[in-house]
């Protein structure tokens, strides 16, 4: 197969590698797990899976951060994983050849066995800041059951080329599709969404709100698990938040639209509220990291009042779409400017979550 060593996102570009129905693609290259410096996956390098475990989390980190990460979990002895690629780069000048190196598949992605809670009390002792990640389609902290994380992990581990992250959310790809089971083979209770991209059918799983797709399943056979219909009814429910008193101001800011009168009203609530957050900062009534996490939560607003809606109303919600794009840039810009300040941990760390953030709702903007 032949190796990609052009792109720099390590996550399957699918705006760009092919141009199919399903306008996904997949980045060329040999996945692996991590191994040790003798042999194994990077589970196995870490302590055993914990018997009374039952779900696995995950976080971002910056991605000059994962190695110090990595060792503090080993030291600790917690169980870990972490998906890598191999890229084969050209060697220094004047020696030849091409070397090989390792990097997480999708940067700073590391997966921890453990109740959520517990795992992210031990964030807080160990490495503050540091926060699980959330399942943007329920607004809580993912968790992903050991009997769907054991399957994906024994793919990655036996037969890597076959997976592929995805950059859009499960959620994404679960509109009007039926879910679907593996009854037969190795991964047999596998459930999915069997999408046909790039001329090959794929089962596109959900790993705490991740996409995760799995080729090279063409005999296997698959039975119903319950309708799309009933589906559709679960996604398009809004779930419970318990917002903070900033956030919940930020809310008031947003509602449900029905009319091209409300779409456009709640545009311009965008735009007050983004440009009151800009003045404040210009007064110093604002610092620039207050200013991020305003853009951030209104990005996460967009998503959850507008995102179940997209395949119906796509035309129609443009606007609010186009207003969202406009918030985001100047998130870039808030992060471009904490990059020259004095505080590089600050500047990683939104650096990181500005990433995850495209990875959930990038796709509304596109």
């Amino acid at each position: 197969m032949k190796q990609d060593c052009t792109v720099s996102q390590p996550t399957a570009d699918e705006t760009k590698c092919f141009q199919t129905p399903e306008n996904n693609g997949f980045p060329k290259g040999t996945l692996v797990s991590g191994p040790d410096p003798k042999a194994g996956s990077v589970v196995e390098k870490c302590t055993k899976a914990k018997a009374n475990a039952t779900s696995w989390c995950y976080l971002f980190v910056h991605h000059a951060k994962v190695m110090s990460f990595e060792g503090q979990l080993k030291k600790d002895g917690l169980t870990y994983f972490i998906h890598k690629t191999i890229k084969y780069i050209p060697r220094r000048r004047h020696k030849g050849g091409v070397r090989e190196i390792e990097k997480p598949t999708v940067s700073g992605l590391i997966f921890l066995q453990g109740n959520p809670k517990e795992m992210q009390g031990y964030l807080n002792e160990k490495m503050p800041l540091h926060k699980l990640c959330k399942n943007c389609s329920t607004g809580k902290v993912a968790s992903i059951p050991c009997s769907q994380m054991e399957p994906f992990m024994r793919v990655a581990e036996t037969d890597p080329e076959r997976l592929r992250f995805l950059l859009r959310p499960f959620v994404y790809y679960s509109r009007n599709r039926s879910l679907l089971r593996i009854v037969t083979g190795d991964y047999a209770g596998l459930e999915g969404y069997v999408i046909r991209i790039a001329r090959d059918r794929k089962l596109v799983m959900d790993v705490g709100g991740m996409a995760v797709a799995i080729s090279g399943i063409h005999a296997e056979r698959f039975e119903e698990v319950h309708k799309n219909d009933a589906d559709r009814t679960e996604r398009e429910t809004f779930y419970k938040r318990n917002l903070q008193e900033r956030n919940a101001f930020i809310d008031r800011y947003f509602h449900r639209v029905k009319t091209v009168q409300e779409v456009t009203a709640q545009v311009e609530n965008i735009h007050i509220l983004l440009t009151q957050t800009l003045d404040d900062v210009s007064k110093k009534k604002l610092d620039l990291k207050d200013a991020y996490d305003t853009f951030y939560f209104m990005i996460e607003e967009i998503g959850y009042y507008y995102a179940p809606f997209i395949d119906y109303f796509k035309e129609d919600l443009n606007p609010i779409f186009e207003a969202g794009r406009i918030v985001m840039a100047e998130m870039e810009r808030a992060v471009d400017k904490l990059r020259y300040g004095s505080d590089k941990e600050l500047h990683q760390r939104c650096e990181t979550e500005l990433e995850v953030l495209r990875n959930n709702y990038g796709y509304l903007f596109e």
